[in-house]
């Protein structure tokens, strides 16, 4: 009985120290680095986003370069998924979601005022597809 009883506590002790330095390797030495603020960041990043995308809208009304304008267009889209990314951080607050919802309606407006800024398409194509697909109609 007592030789049992010496097995099962060597074997327990075997156990445990194996799993104490499992343990160890999961959660390290204490030197590793703890996620950081994740929240606070994102909403940071997202408003730096909808910053540059107003100062590329006034260049383009500076300069009338079309590219700045798609440019400020999708930094504006750009900004909107970054805050929406805010959802996935772990210490995401009130304050955070309503921050996010600014964020969106803000990129929303701009992006409209930069959608109507957009140069119209080509109206040669849209003559060329009148022609190719309604031709028939009108030619009876």
């Amino acid at each position: 009985m007592k030789l049992r009883n010496l097995i099962l506590a060597i074997t327990t002790i075997g156990f445990l120290s194996s799993g104490c330095s499992t343990i160890q390797e999961i959660v390290g030495d204490g030197n590793t680095l703890i996620a950081g603020p994740c929240a606070d960041l994102t909403i940071d990043e997202a408003f730096f986003l909808h910053e540059e995308a107003k100062s590329g809208f006034a260049k383009y009304l500076n300069t009338r370069e079309d590219h700045l304008l798609f440019d400020a267009f999708y930094t504006a889209s750009d900004s909107r998924s970054v805050a929406q990314s805010v959802s996935q951080c772990w210490d995401r607050r009130v304050s955070h979601y309503n921050a996010m919802k600014n964020l969106e309606e803000l990129n929303n407006d701009l992006a409209r005022i930069l959608i109507r800024n957009m140069p119209d398409e080509d109206p040669g194509q849209m003559v060329s597809v009148y022609r190719d697909k309604y031709a028939r109609l009108m030619h009876r």
